[in-house]
């Protein structure tokens, strides 16, 4: 049976490496996406992203009950994030390879949810999308990436960037408000 991210944790918190491998492979594109969002480089985004990973395993005794883990994930991806731009502080993602068998961390993820065939038909859409999205300052960015792509609540975002929920929706509204206005120029 699937368990739950909660229930995974809970197993993290006991020593359960497995469970924490779990919880990696469900977490780590969409983490890596996340932070892409903030740092523009890809191997900038990898570094940070692997630092988010290593936080949350080193700290996974100090995830709360009652709380949801994708919320916790996401708000120390986006302040490891955060903290890589500030300090440009690198650790690099070759550090989880395997040095005795050269196996590299990322040759051992595996990615098991296909694309769906409708993000084929709406390339186009898909991309328009992309580019109206990198107008909007960062967190702004991150707000309609979490509520659209990743099915978060206001209340869940507002936990994760640590601002008042009705900042969220205001932020969340503007920034339809400048991707609709965006599209209505480009197609002039």
């Amino acid at each position: 049976m699937l368990q739950t991210d909660e229930e995974l944790i809970f197993l993290c918190k006991q020593g359960d490496d497995t469970a924490f491998s779990e919880l990696m492979r469900r977490y780590i594109k969409p983490i890596y996406n996340f932070v892409r969002q903030y740092i523009k480089t890809e191997a900038d985004a990898e570094d940070a992203t692997q630092d988010a990973l290593y936080k949350a395993w080193k700290h996974a005794k100090k995830f709360k009950a009652g709380n949801t883990f994708k919320s916790w994930m996401y708000t120390i991806a986006r302040n490891t994030a955060l903290d890589h731009i500030k300090k440009k502080k690198t650790i690099r993602f070759s550090e989880l390879d395997n040095r005795e068998d050269d196996t590299e961390f990322s040759d051992t993820l595996t990615d098991t949810e296909p694309l769906p065939p409708e993000l084929f038909e709406r390339k186009e859409i898909v991309e328009e999308l992309r580019e109206a999205l990198t107008i909007l300052h960062p967190d702004h960015r991150a707000i309609m990436l979490m509520y659209y792509h990743e099915d978060m609540t206001f209340e869940e975002i507002s936990k994760t960037i640590q601002i008042p929920m009705n900042t969220v929706k205001s932020w969340h509204r503007r920034s339809l408000i400048k991707m609709r206005e965006y599209w209505e120029k480009k197609k002039k």
